[in-house]
């Protein structure tokens, strides 16, 4: 059999990786955790501050910038394509 929140008798158990993980950090989220998770970590405060760097950085002009842009297109091949635009 296999258990969510069955306890120790059953022969597997199934759980959100997103509740075991505490990948998600939003205080309405953290009040329905299931009584029955384990949370092994909590990657989902580090996810926020990833995403909020990132959203810093392409609203600030800094991402992407020449350093993550190696593919450039030739100016033969620029011109091609604005003709068929």
């Amino acid at each position: 059999t296999i258990g969510i929140g069955a306890g120790p008798h059953t022969s597997g158990q199934v759980l959100v990786f997103h509740d075991l993980l505490g990948m998600l950090s939003h205080p309405h989220h953290e009040e329905f955790v299931p009584k029955f998770c384990k949370k092994y970590a909590s990657v989902g405060l580090a996810i926020n501050e990833g995403l909020d760097s990132f959203r810093q950085d392409v609203e600030g002009g800094v991402f992407p910038g020449d350093g993550y842009s190696p593919y450039k297109m030739s100016a033969e091949e620029t011109l091609r394509f604005e003709k068929m635009l």
